[in-house]
């Protein structure tokens, strides 16, 4: 064998050697592209066993981002209204911050500091009014939190997991992208809504 074939071969080598490498790196990228993924649904999975609400999902496909509306009425109760978030319309904020809550949490009656959308990122909910009506909400709903006043709600975790959320706080005055589902009360909703057959009554809603 020449110098010259002896050499080709050499970086024939050195070329299969360079494509097993890089062969392995992009085996190894996919296998912890396929661990995160996996840990990252396990860790917004959610144990649906101890409500039988919580069993449905949040709404179909399309349907919009689910939101409830947490306001004071006239009679100084928290009231809740249940509908979706214009995606068109921008809201002015003033600040974002994030919070952890441990699994099986809760907190007795309160009302919201500020207005502000509270999104659920982990965890389920049951909140409750002192008037009697309750609501569930799953990762990927919004609360719109704007009983500032009055006799204000409480809330607890019904599943194992923690409660993540963000909470963005609206410009005073600022208006909200909330729309309210027509026509309906708390007691009117479709199948999947928590609020199916719920017996409460819900004045409406101050101007």
């Amino acid at each position: 064998m020449n110098a010259i074939t002896r050499e080709n071969s050499q970086l024939g080598f050195v070329g299969v050697g360079y494509m097993q490498r890089r062969s392995s790196k992009r085996d190894l990228l996919r296998v912890a592209a396929g661990v995160f993924a996996t840990a990252a649904a396990a860790s917004h999975s959610v144990d649906a066993a101890p409500v039988a609400a919580t069993a449905a999902a949040s709404g179909p496909v399309g349907a919009g981002i689910r939101a409830v509306k947490l306001y004071t009425g006239p009679d100084r109760a928290s009231h809740a209204l249940e509908g979706t978030l214009d995606e068109k319309d921008r809201t002015d904020a003033i600040a974002i911050h994030f919070k952890e809550t441990p699994a099986h949490s809760s907190e007795d009656w309160h009302h919201s500091p500020e207005s502000q959308y509270v999104i659920t990122l982990s965890g389920t909910l049951e909140f409750t009014t002192r008037g009697g009506e309750t609501f569930v909400l799953r990762p990927g709903d919004v609360l719109l939190s704007e009983d500032n006043i009055g006799t204000g709600h409480k809330w607890r975790l019904i599943d194992d997991q923690p409660w993540r959320r963000a909470y963005v706080v609206l410009k005073p005055g600022a208006k909200d992208s909330f729309m309210a589902s027509t026509g309906a009360s708390l007691n009117q909703y479709s199948a999947f809504s928590p609020f199916a057959g719920a017996e409460v009554a819900t004045p409406g809603v101050p101007a």
